[in-house]
């Protein structure tokens, strides 16, 4: 049964008035203090999501307040920073309030208050230099940017937020020089680096959230069939049923150390009309992956009728995050033509972490017989519980990640057509990925009444995996800062499959926002 709503009533009421009866022309302020500009800018939005199915999580109604302020401090050094407060959405499990940290991979916070980016930014002559929390967009493709890999993702609300809002500010340094005009060298010729002293990891949903992964959750009970195994008399093992259950737990982050920090380099310039860029990243890698491992508990029975020896038998899954140090060359490209842009964009990444459908760790126990009978023996005599090896939950390959597109825009149309391939290489163990996967993506837009009013259609399609999600959607603009958006996301496909597991969350949705 899902839970009342009635609590949500007084905050969605007033953030709703908030924008009713907000000034058409905003409140954002654009002064001078000392002769300096202070910008003081944000926006209020509130959420509202329809499961078109029952059985899958809830989502509250969500509100989300975004704060940016940002102030020339000298001729050569500003300082912005982006505040964003958020209540309700997917996050029903939510069990505090307050801020989010650093270190925790399964964190589970509404109301919630973060420090998406702060930062101070020096421009000195041919230098940029930018130190604090920050947020990057590197790469040239349209929402897959396989040289996009300094900041982290939540999984908390996967495809209703934009890209980036789902992206997680890192402390970090960035510098870039700007290299003088030669005739040896492209246009516009620019070299960065930045540097991150300590990795902060991906952010997913606790159990039983609406967007916690289907597939690292096991089933709830597992049975085990008759004869499976033979017990030290002889005799062959019953069939019994065990119950389980899943919690998660947060594998502590790579120390503090220098040998754990990350670094990031970019080269850019134009050649010829084409905007090129090469990349180097080393550090951990910001694609989930996960582990599984189990746990069996009973006591000893001397009971003639009980022939495993053993009661109040249970066993409990654990789920934990993985971080492994990749290496990632890349490079990307872009040119317009007319009204045609085409991208292109690639990368090699050695020794990725990519997980298996862990669902399967846990449905045959012909491959794990020997841990099961070697348990019961450790339960019989008394262990009272009993780690279970479930085998590999995760490899580690190399793997090719490239996509090209290009993109059309004419008389209020837009569309823009990609292909994303992900090559694992030299792989020989069934995956959620295909070791080949291939996704086509498709966004088409056309704006009419003076671009106040715009049509969007969003589509994904897995070839190899299988998966589709849609995504209509219509957004009207009342005023220059006030804005309505309804539409509906659609999902399908193989439930092994990245995208097609969570195809039972269908959704309609509607949007309100107010920008000051």
């Amino acid at each position: 049964m899902r839970a009342p709503r009635m609590r949500s009533f007084a905050p969605r009421l007033s953030v709703l008035l908030l924008v009713c009866l907000a000034p058409a022309n905003g409140w954002a302020l654009h002064t001078t203090i000392g002769g300096r500009a202070v910008d003081l800018d944000g926006s209020a939005e509130i959420r509202e999501v329809i499961e078109s199915n029952a059985n899958t999580g809830h989502d509250r109604t969500q509100q989300t307040l975004r704060l940016r302020a940002a102030a020339e401090l000298t001729s050569w050094l500003r300082f912005d920073s982006t505040t964003v407060g958020t209540n309700g959405g997917p996050t029903f499990q939510a069990s505090k309030s307050g801020t989010f940290n650093l270190h925790d991979t399964f964190q589970d916070v509404s109301p919630a208050i973060e420090f998406e980016e702060a930062f101070f930014e020096a421009h000195l002559d041919r230098f940029e230099i930018r130190g604090g929390k920050q947020k990057f967009a590197w790469g040239k493709l349209d929402r897959t940017q396989p040289n996009d890999l300094l900041n982290p993702e939540r999984y908390v609300d996967p495809l209703l937020q934009e890209e980036n809002d789902r992206k997680i500010g890192i402390p970090s340094i960035e510098a870039t020089y700007s290299l003088p005009a030669a005739a040896w060298l492209p246009d516009d010729a620019r070299f960065t680096a930045v540097w991150v002293p300590f990795y902060v990891p991906y952010r997913f949903p606790n159990p039983g959230e609406r967007w916690f992964p289907p597939a690292a959750t096991p089933p709830t009970a597992f049975s085990v069939p008759a004869g499976l195994f033979t017990f030290p008399n002889g005799s062959p093992s019953p069939p019994f049923t065990v119950p389980v259950g899943l919690s998660t737990e947060n594998t502590p982050t790579p120390a503090f150390t220098f040998a754990n920090t990350e670094w990031a380099a970019r080269w850019s310039g134009s050649i010829q009309g084409s905007d090129v860029a090469l990349y180097y990243f080393h550090g951990f890698d910001v694609s989930p992956a996960f582990s599984l491992h189990a746990l069996a508990f009973g006591e000893p029975d001397d009971n003639p009728r009980n022939p495993l020896g053993v009661k109040n038998l249970s066993a409990a899954t654990v789920l934990a995050p993985v971080f492994r140090n990749i290496d990632s060359w890349g490079a990307d490209w872009a040119y317009t033509w007319d009204a045609f842009t085409f991208r292109a964009e690639g990368a090699y990444v050695s020794g990725r972490p990519f997980s298996r459908d862990l669902r399967f760790l846990v449905t045959d126990p012909r491959s794990i017989a020997d841990q099961i009978r070697d348990g019961l023996g450790a339960l019989r005599a008394g262990a009272g519980r009993v780690p279970i090896d479930l085998g590999t939950s995760f490899v580690v390959h190399d793997a090719a990640e490239w996509g090209v597109g290009a993109d059309y825009s004419v008389n209020g149309y837009f569309l823009l057509l990609q292909v994303n391939q992900t090559d694992v290489l030299h792989n020989d163990v069934d995956l959620l990925i295909k070791d080949v996967d291939t996704r086509l993506l498709a966004n088409l837009r056309k704006a009419w009444l003076n671009d106040d009013l715009q049509a969007q259609l969003i589509g994904v399609y897995a070839i190899e995996s299988d998966y589709t999600v849609l995504m209509p959607r219509l957004t009207y603009r009342f005023t220059d800062s006030i804005d309505a958006r309804v539409g509906y996301l659609f999902i399908a496909g193989r439930a092994q499959s990245i995208g097609g597991q969570y195809k039972k969350n269908d959704e309609a949705f509607v949007r309100l926002r107010y920008s000051f």
